[in-house]
């Protein structure tokens, strides 16, 4: 009799590790993270040709593009995994010319970033800088990840040598029936800022799970603070202004919507 108990009580066992293994996934290997920058205006979907009322002031975009670098996903024990090689360039844009119409770069839009290879746990956060850091700003001829001469992202007006755009929103802006084009931009060393994000709550990662995070860049922020209409163009030259709109990409434009 105690033989058949403990016979029942070890399939009783091993039935209950299966239905567990069944319905949680086994975060034992590294896996992967979906990172969706949604671009926005206000609560709107952000696009191109698209009017866009803030207040007095109606705008028209044609280009939306920013450098995502160094991204690192922080823990729920406060441990930090710095992604290898994490350079993206996000964009809504229609075609670029470059090196002064040698080449085009197309039409593109991109808000998605996949990150691979990612050590399985619990994370509760993500960081992330927004532009290039001065060891690759200032030596163009260094590559890694997506950083390349070849997309319209780099400047030779705003230093001695070839330096990269970090943000860009051009288009038009109307308040009081003028019409102005605006051409606003980051880009130099001391503008190169860095965003930290919490999730709502931790995501896990590793195995088969699929996990995503998804983040909203909110346009209408970035410029929050700027009177494109009596400074329709930023660059080095409006260097207060630069750094207001800097600073918004810092703490203002990004935000978590969910993770899962």
């Amino acid at each position: 009799m105690k033989k058949i108990l403990s016979i029942l009580t070890i399939i009783t066992v091993l039935f209950s590790s299966c239905d567990k293994d069944d319905t949680s996934p086994v975060l034992d290997s590294p896996g992967k993270v979906s990172v969706n920058f949604d671009a926005v205006f206000g609560n709107a979907d952000f696009a191109l040709n698209t009017n866009f009322t803030a207040g007095t002031k109606t705008y028209n975009f044609n280009k939306f593009r920013y450098w995502v670098s160094n991204v690192v996903l922080v823990k729920a024990n406060g441990e930090e995994y710095s992604v290898p090689k994490s350079y993206f360039l996000l964009e809504e844009t229609a075609a670029v010319t470059v090196q002064d119409g040698a080449y085009t770069y197309p039409a593109n839009k991109r808000e998605l970033v996949e990150l691979s290879d990612i050590p399985a746990g619990e994370y509760k956060g993500i960081k992330f800088g927004v532009g290039v850091e001065s060891k690759y700003n200032d030596n163009l001829s260094l590559t890694i990840g997506e950083l390349s001469q070849l997309n319209g992202m780099t400047n030779v007006s705003w230093m001695w040598h070839t330096s990269y755009i970090f943000t860009a929103v051009a288009g038009k802006v109307t308040e009081s029936a003028v019409t102005k084009n605006i051409q606003v931009e980051t880009g130099l060393n001391a503008n190169y800022k860095n965003v930290s994000l919490n999730f709502p709550q931790n995501l896990k990662v590793g195995g088969t799970a699929a996990s995503s995070i998804n983040l909203k860049a909110d346009v209408a922020k970035a410029l929050d603070g700027i009177d494109v209409t009596a400074t329709p163009i930023v660059g080095a030259a409006q260097a207060t202004t630069m750094t207001t709109l800097a600073n918004n990409y810092s703490t203002k434009v990004f935000s978590v919507a969910s993770v899962n």
